[in-house]
């Protein structure tokens, strides 16, 4: 046993090789170790306590409504609170309104849809009941609709979903799932998974309608799925439910419909994002390919990838719902044939999504959509805003009325009229995956939206006149002025016209706050806005309390700012109160590639820099979201060197300034910037000295045929077009041979740098093996390595106690060997 600064390590000699034990990186004492770790998970919950995760933000009554996720380490689960808010100014003296506590939602509550007044609110309740099959204390799960009236007093009616209709309601609402009431609150429109054929064992005897040995075939009794993340997801469709009659019925005449329970395998289309027409006699929706177009031979992994194809259409439902509010009609007797064939509303567009209306403006509305007519190869766009009126009176788009308001944007600048910069860029183009649901003005002059605008997400307001774009300019936090560098998002119009915004900063958690009307008069003045509510710490864990003197203060602990050193971008966050000593580096690079780390609170990059007084530089390089569709392709065929050349530019721009040790810089990423790290270790191995990954993708050639997204090893590695969407087949030897030469793996001889690799072994992204590969390789090499295997994770490692185990582990490997 070999004692050097202060610390322990066991070295095993076997022959005459030396392998050191990553497991006892200790400090000098049982004592000292035992308080070094509770001084790292006490800060790390002070972290994590302090993160306000807010979602399904909306106004109605005047009552701003917001669900709040909150971690709890100690049973791995996240906790969900619900906080109304007035919507109102504040008093004289600049205090926000009072906040009432909040009130925790049961685990079994999975969806709040409030109808258009607010006078009603739909509840999606997963309930466990007694099984059929009488086995002891065997349950099975059902869902159900509870409808409540009277602006949400009187629970009026609770509607059974009938497990043989469909499968689960999907509530994925940032991608597949959708639920919406119709415009006279009588019906409500959602997605659920289609049922799998019934299948039995050879050795029964079953009905006409069982398929024998079917229960292990792909696409039968194994559903052909959507990969990471949607496990379970193979088909959906449409349904319609009568709030006051209680029955369902399927939304037949949509692309793909079959009248049978069919194969996962048989193609199809995936129907989600659904909503009611402003007439309420159609439903407009998106269909992604799912076979039936010809475009999705094998299904592909859906989340992170935003260029698989799909479609907007619209479905009449007049006699379907008409039927569904008679009853008098028996379900079986339900044949609603009189409502006309779907439309394709898109027909020439390859990407097309996220349907949303304006209120009505004498016969006609507003449609309003994602677009991006040829489609791209990489799993993030750029995408365009297209519009087209909707008649009411025939309840279909009025085809001339087609416009295209913001097209795709090729470089920064580029569009004639929008001079806006932020942060020294000019308007980048639209990077965001839905509209928001109340995105039109109420003048219907506007759509407003979140966009990444470079290193930043911005509020930004589009005139549907003249497609200007223009940031919607505010600072929560100071009643002049505005706030250049902080993330704002937008969330919801109210009553009075004024808007309900966020906004975060990398030392600053979110904060819920209220643009004054009429904001959009003057789209070039700074927005007069309000703080709502800056919500305080929940704790996370028993294992320590948090009083006012220990838990974090937003802005305290930490500086942050942008850094630009063209053509990338980066954010630094710096640790206050250091003295006059250098600090460590750790870099980090944003996975994808395509998207973008933005100057939001997040709890982990906190912890490290507050903490473990770490400079922590954050790395936007060429291929990221927000900064144009040029740079964004520029990178797929030059993965494993544009982007480690962009790394390891910043990471000199920051070793410039004087304020970080060059001697004592390490690297930290997941995924693509997992890929990044194994690449900078192995590149360059006189700038980075120490690495933390997580599941990253270490060798794209054996990497390719077990990953649910192939496409991503194709593009990046060989480039635009290599991959052919139409058709599936196996890499050829060539091909082979350049995703190796693209991969850290070819960079092995050069790694000395100390690396620790988290794994989650249900990853169907980056399959664990790569890590595991990259491990045993650095191992062999007497390089000290540390794995981390997480058994019930998938590629985000975000289970809340995996997520705290990874960033604990990593704040002490740094401090080791940093």
């Amino acid at each position: 046993i070999h004692s050097t600064l202060n610390r322990r390590l066991l070295t095993i000699t076997i022959g005459d090789n030396n392998i050191l034990n990553p497991l006892l990186i200790m400090p000098a004492s049982h004592k000292e170790h035992l308080a070094q770790n509770e001084s790292d998970a006490e800060a790390y919950h002070n972290m994590a306590s302090a993160a306000v995760d807010l979602k399904h933000i909306y106004v109605r009554k005047g009552l701003v409504s917001a669900t709040r996720s909150v971690r709890d380490i100690d049973t791995n689960s996240r906790r969900q609170f619900l906080y109304n808010i007035p919507a109102t100014s504040q008093s004289n003296d600049g205090t926000p309104p009072f906040v009432a506590p909040p009130i925790e939602l049961p685990t079994k509550i999975k969806a709040r849809i409030p109808s258009p007044s607010g006078s009603k609110i739909a509840i999606l309740v997963e309930e466990s009941v007694p099984s059929n099959d009488g086995g002891k204390d065997s349950e099975s799960k059902r869902h159900v609709f509870e409808i409540w009236t009277n602006d949400g007093h009187r629970l009026a009616n609770r509607i059974l979903l009938p497990s043989e209709k469909h499968g689960p309601v999907c509530t994925d609402f940032a991608w597949f799932g959708g639920s919406t009431w119709s415009p006279d609150e009588t019906a409500i429109v959602y997605t659920a998974e289609v049922n799998k054929p019934k299948t039995a064992s050879f050795f029964t005897t079953p009905d006409e309608t069982t398929i024998l040995g079917g229960q292990y075939t792909l696409g039968i009794g194994k559903s052909e799925d959507w990969g990471e993340k949607y496990g379970t997801t193979a088909l959906l469709a449409l349904f319609c439910l009568d709030v006051e009659t209680g029955k369902i019925g399927a939304v037949e005449n949509v692309p793909g419909f079959m009248t049978k329970e069919i194969s996962s395998m048989e193609g199809g289309y995936v129907l989600g994002q659904p909503i009611f027409s402003p007439c309420g006699t159609s439903i407009v929706y998106t269909g992604w390919d799912a076979g039936a177009g010809g475009e999705m031979p094998r299904r592909l992994g859906a989340i992170y990838c935003f260029q698989r194809p799909c479609k907007i259409y619209s479905s009449p439902v007049s006699e379907l719902l008409e039927q569904l509010a008679n009853p008098t009609v028996d379900d079986e007797k339900m044949t609603p044939k009189g409502d006309a064939p779907f439309a394709c509303i898109t027909p020439n567009d390859r990407l097309a999504r996220s349907p949303k209306f304006s209120k009505t403006a004498g016969s006609t509305s507003t449609l309003a959509y994602l677009c991006n007519t040829k489609g791209f190869d990489t799993h993030g766009g750029c995408m365009a805003l297209h519009v087209c009126d909707w008649d009411m009176p025939k309840g279909s788009i009025l085809v001339e009325s087609r416009n295209i308001v913001v097209d795709v944007v090729q470089l920064p600048g580029e569009r004639v009229g929008d001079e806006a910069k932020v942060a020294g860029i000019n308007f980048p183009g639209l990077f965001l995956n839905q509209l928001p649901d109340d995105c039109f003005s109420p003048d219907g002059k506007h759509i407003l939206l979140s966009t990444q605008w470079g290193s930043a997400t911005k509020v930004v307001s589009i005139s549907l006149d003249d497609g200007t774009v223009l940031p919607v300019n505010f600072d929560l936090l100071k009643k002049e002025g505005f706030n250049d560098s902080a993330s704002q998002q937008f969330m919801c119009f109210t009553d009075d016209g004024g808007a309900i915004v966020t906004q975060s900063e990398a030392n600053r958690p979110t904060i819920l706050g209220y643009l004054q009307s009429p904001f959009l008069q003057n789209r070039q003045s700074v927005a007069s806005s309000q703080v709502l509510a800056a919500l305080p710490p929940i704790s996370s864990t028993s294992f320590s309390s948090l009083s006012s003197d220990t838990c974090f203060k937003p802005g305290n602990g930490y500086s942050y700012r942008i850094i630009s050193e063209p053509p990338i971008q980066g954010i630094l966050l710096l640790p206050e109160n250091t003295g006059r000593e250098k600090l460590p580096l750790i870099v980090v690079p944003h996975g994808g590639p395509h998207s973008c780390t933005s100057t939001m609170f997040v709890p982990s990059y906190g912890y490290l820099c507050k903490h473990g007084k770490y400079a922590i530089l954050h790395v936007n390089y060429r291929g990221s979201s927000g900064f144009g569709q040029a740079a964004l392709e520029s990178l797929a065929g030059n993965a494993g060197s544009l982007d480690v050349l962009d790394v390891v530019a910043a990471t000199q721009h920051v070793l410039k300034s004087g304020v970080v040790d060059p001697n004592r810089v390490g690297i930290c990423g997941g995924s693509h910037g997992g890929f990044l790290a194994g690449h900078c270790i192995g590149q360059h191995p006189e700038i980075f000295k120490v690495a933390a990954t997580r599941n990253p993708v270490t060798n794209i050639s054996s990497m390719v045929t077990a990953t649910d997204i192939p496409d991503w090893c194709y593009v990046e590695a060989l480039g635009l077009g290599h991959y052919n969407f139409s058709d599936f087949r196996a890499p050829s030897k060539e091909e082979l041979d350049v995703m190796w030469d693209k991969s850290p793996i070819a960079h092995l001889q050069n790694a000395t740098a100390p690396t620790l690799i988290g794994l989650g072994m249900k990853d169907r992204r980056v399959p664990p093996s790569q890590g595991i590969e990259y491990y045993h390789a650095l191992r062999a090499k007497k390089v000290p390595t540390k794995l981390l295997v997480n058994d019930d994770c998938d590629h985000a490692i975000d289970g809340v106690a995996s997520e705290a185990d990874f960033w604990i582990n990593s704040k002490q490997w740094f401090d080791h060997y940093l």
